[in-house]
């Protein structure tokens, strides 16, 4: 095997899964920030989120990467949830976001929980000078969950550049809903779009990725079992036709046309349940140790 080849192909990979024309616009995010603050809010959905935000950090602890005596950041920290778990334990925590508003939803989160040790900062992370942000080398752990910020070259060289030790990806590697499979099926006559549903493909990618360029990079995986109730209105409506359409699909016609899908099924109370089964791929390594292939 031509190990430069297998780095070079996997590069050309990786770099291939950063979609900046739709998954990375401030005002994408933007857009999306109130949403997320009110579901992680949510008390039918807010101990899912809580248990595998515990969960994360715990494992964490227990590897000793979040103690008194360590620095943390979190890039694509949207709204500050594990911003506020890490800060429990660790020295001080950095949370960075492309959408001003997540941040200023994690800074008032963390006001709320009394955490003095944390700081947030909007920044278009791939694009970042990390230098000059007085960042490079910063912190003893890096991490990151389900954002597109490290999902390119620039954003994963960046993401490494920050840490003096240890970097932490998780991303979705299983992701089976089974209401968003009946929207399509019953709407738009086929299954969702899996680059969407799942991105196992930026988990292989970045694992092979760091196998050929010599590190060791650490793989679990979490898996959780959702059931929520979410209320069949518009806002549902339109948050399934931009996650499951084309861009051109996600059209006024179509979002009505999954609202009356949705109300079809709802309940007394106008709501849906919607049930999904999740697994997380965990990649956990070390930018010291790192030996030629």
């Amino acid at each position: 095997m031509d190990t430069l080849q297998e780095l070079r192909r996997f590069e050309a990979l990786y770099n291939g899964s950063d979609d900046r024309s739709q998954t990375s616009r401030q005002d994408a995010w933007d857009h999306r920030a109130e949403d997320w603050d009110r579901k992680y809010r949510k008390e039918s959905e807010k101990e899912l989120h809580e248990v595998r935000i515990r969960d994360t950090a715990e494992r964490l602890r227990a590897r000793g990467l979040l103690g008194p005596e360590k620095d943390v950041a979190d890039v694509g920290c949207g709204p500050g949830r594990f911003v506020a778990e890490f800060a429990k334990t660790a020295r001080s925590v950095l949370g960075t976001d492309i959408s001003p508003k997540m941040t200023e939803f994690g800074a008032e989160y963390c006001r709320e929980q009394g955490l003095g040790n944390v700081r947030f900062q909007a920044a278009d992370f791939p694009n970042a000078d990390i230098r000059a942000l007085g960042w490079e080398k910063r912190f003893d752990l890096v991490f990151s969950s389900i954002t597109p910020a490290v999902s390119g070259l620039r954003g994963l060289e960046n993401f490494m550049a920050m840490s003096r030790a240890w970097c932490f990806n998780a991303s979705f590697v299983y992701n089976v809903n089974e209401l968003q499979g009946d929207v399509m099926r019953a709407l738009f006559d086929r299954e969702p779009r899996r680059y969407m549903t799942s991105h196992s493909h930026w988990f292989y990618e970045l694992f092979s990725l760091l196998w050929f360029r010599g590190y060791y990079p650490e793989c679990s995986y979490y898996k959780q079992y959702r059931e929520i109730r979410i209320p069949a209105d518009e806002s549902t409506a339109a948050r399934y036709a931009e996650f499951l359409l084309e861009p051109e699909e996600a059209t006024q016609e179509n979002k009505l046309r999954i609202l009356r899908y949705l109300e079809g099924r709802a309940d007394a109370d106008g709501s849906v349940t919607e049930i999904s089964d999740c697994w997380y791929g965990w990649l956990l390594w070390d930018v010291r140790d790192r030996h030629d292939r």
